[in-house]
């Protein structure tokens, strides 16, 4: 393909977030190994760095729970290097939510400042998007849809938004209220865009796990991938739908039809993968959904997003986290991993764009 942009963040400044109260360190462009015990901020130093690209945590939906006890305000403020170009990304958390500027202007939207610098996250909860339920999977879909189109991720939050509001309608008026033709409107447009961009983003992802799964898996399994969708891409059979089941959604509480009941089957050896696969079978089928974000991110946003990796060595025998080594040494992204066994990521092995090493220690960074 064209042309793949470098990314990589040059500097990196975080303000009271969680038990960081201030840090302030320069990373490698290739692999950086931040080293310590639990519980002295290493997932924390991870999560600044997503926040600042994506303005999110990867750990909590509450942003205002990231802001270190006693503090008024977290910030993250990072220098990113794009091909040779460098711009400023800053995020700010207090009482009053949060901002996010782009050398020092507000972002049109802020899917437009996620979408700037991409990164992707593993961390042990990850394993839930095999063993756990359907809206994380749905979640994997969404990250993908950002990227590969828009339109799609600006569809979903129109799709929420009606779908609240229609079912607020139904409680409260029933099923013969008139404001729920407009509502159901806007649904189907929505919710058929939505639907298509999921169905997309399901085969890229799918067309690269094959690959990601073949670089970590320690034998050769059988893998399939579908995806089941909740909806329609047609409006007027989304409409259709949705006016017939004005009833048992009232009564349910919830709508029984549309994308928010889209599922992302896995199985291995013909099996569904959440009931049958082992456990390590799958650790290993998780990292490679994330691998495999990484890749659809890649060929979508034409540039390295950057791989956060947090404890990954805990999470797999010595023998898969040596697969992983070597995956992060012949990536072209800038890669953070966090771990409490530096020894697991062969420390005298080459990594051609650099690597550097980190100890965290009560939230400060010192000198291995």
């Amino acid at each position: 393909m064209s042309h793949l942009k470098s990314l990589r963040f040059a500097s990196v400044s975080v303000r009271s977030l969680r038990n960081i109260a201030s840090l302030d360190f320069t990373p490698s462009p290739g692999l950086n190994i931040v080293v310590g015990d639990n519980g002295q901020g290493k997932t924390s130093l991870l999560e600044a760095l997503y926040l600042v690209a994506t303005t999110k945590s990867f750990r909590s939906e509450r942003l205002g729970a990231l802001v270190r006890d006693g503090d008024e305000r977290a910030q993250v403020r990072a220098v990113i290097e794009e091909d040779g170009f460098t711009r400023e990304q800053k995020v700010g958390l207090g009482r009053r939510g949060r901002s996010a500027l782009i050398d020092g202007k507000r972002p049109p939207t802020l899917a437009s400042f996620a979408t700037r610098t991409p990164v992707v996250v593993f961390h042990p909860a990850d394993l839930e998007l095999v063993s756990g339920p359907a809206a994380g999977r749905r979640r994997l879909l969404d990250r993908v849809v950002l990227f590969l189109d828009p339109p799609g991720a600006e569809a979903r939050a129109r799709y929420s938004e009606a779908l609240q509001s229609r079912q607020k309608v139904l409680e409260e008026r029933g099923s013969g209220a008139r404001e729920l033709a407009a509502f159901e409107s806007v649904m189907a447009e929505a919710g058929a865009r939505l639907s298509r961009a999921r169905r997309l983003a399901a085969s890229a992802l799918t067309q690269a796990l094959g690959e990601a799964f073949g670089r970590v898996a320690a034998q050769k399994l059988a893998f399939a991938v579908s995806y089941e969708a909740g909806g329609s891409e047609d409006p007027e059979v989304f409409a259709r739908e949705l006016a017939d089941r004005r009833g048992a959604d009232q009564r349910r509480r919830g709508a029984t039809f549309g994308p928010q009941r889209d599922e992302l089957e896995l199985a291995l050896d013909g099996r569904p993968a959440r009931h049958h696969a082992s456990q390590g079978q799958q650790r290993l089928l998780a990292l490679s959904l994330k691998l495999a974000e990484l890749e659809c991110v890649r060929q979508a946003r034409a540039a390295h997003p950057v791989l956060l990796l947090d404890d990954v060595s805990s999470e797999l025998d010595p023998e898969r986290t040596g697969a992983v080594y070597e995956f992060v040494r012949q990536s072209e992204s800038q890669i953070f991993v966090t771990t409490t066994r530096p020894e697991l990521f062969a420390p005298d092995a080459a990594v051609s764009s650099g690597k550097t090493l980190f100890r965290l220690v009560a939230g400060a960074l010192h000198a291995p």
